[in-house]
């Protein structure tokens, strides 16, 4: 009988831990497409419903897109999708420029010249599918070169923080932020970047990419700071105090 309750116990676990993943799965993949715009309010019944599930397990899939810093929570108001702020910015973008910087060396020592056409050929593509108005592709085909660099450094620690960094700048930050103009602006500093990897000059890669990541951090900064003398502050919720989830 013990043995028998033990493993109706551990089923209804899995079947929780299965409908919480399918809510964060969910949630994410809403924002990605952005179907849930930084700064929107999540609401529990419609994510619960197109699951054909409870809130319980949305909530809890909140809980873990909150620690993870995608979504806020405000006292009697509910979630909503996070938007990134001038401070957080400033910190993605020095944590990213660290971390791309010491992996340039290790990078140098993997990468052929064939890899490098080869990453020639895909964004050249990429490029084109990112030119033709106000859209989110220009972050997202930026974070998978450089994500596509640093795989060659071979370190899993380092690539998975630096996934992280992209992924909070690509669903926290608003597309209509962009200028169609910054396409050819990017596409420029990857090619120098891949000049610089192709004759092994560590320096210049060193160089070019902080000016690339300065160059990024400045057209992010510049529409923030637009915003903010208007008023348009980024919406980053209220301090996390009484608590009161029920909405």
């Amino acid at each position: 009988m013990a043995i028998q309750q033990r493993k109706t116990k551990s089923g209804v676990s899995n079947r929780r831990g299965v409908a919480i993943e399918n809510a964060y799965t969910l949630i994410k993949h809403l924002i990605y497409y952005n179907l849930l715009a930084p700064g929107q309010k999540i609401i529990y019944g419609d994510i619960s419903r197109r699951l054909n599930t409870s809130t319980t397990p949305v909530m809890q899939a909140l809980n873990r897109l909150e620690a993870s810093g995608f979504v806020t929570y405000v006292p009697n108001q509910g979630y909503f999708v996070g938007e990134i702020t001038m401070d957080e910015t400033l910190e993605l973008f020095e944590a990213r420029e660290a971390m791309e910087t010491c992996l340039i060396p290790r990078i140098i020592e993997k990468i052929t010249r064939h890899d490098i056409e080869q990453i020639k050929q895909v964004f050249r593509q990429y490029g084109g599918d990112a030119v033709g108005g106000l859209n989110r592709k220009l972050i997202m085909v930026d974070a998978k070169f450089h994500l596509r660099l640093a795989k060659y450094a071979d370190n899993r620690v380092i690539f998975n923080i630096l996934q992280d960094v992209f992924e909070k700048l690509y669903l926290k930050y608003r597309p209509e932020y962009l200028n169609p103009m910054e396409v050819r602006e990017v596409t420029s500093e990857r090619r120098r970047i891949l000049g610089a990897l192709g004759r092994g000059d560590a320096q210049t890669v060193v160089e070019t990419n902080h000016k690339h990541i300065a160059a990024s951090l400045e057209r992010i900064t510049s529409a923030l700071r637009q915003r903010e003398e208007i008023g348009l502050y980024p919406f980053s919720g209220a301090p996390r105090t009484g608590r009161n989830k029920a909405i």
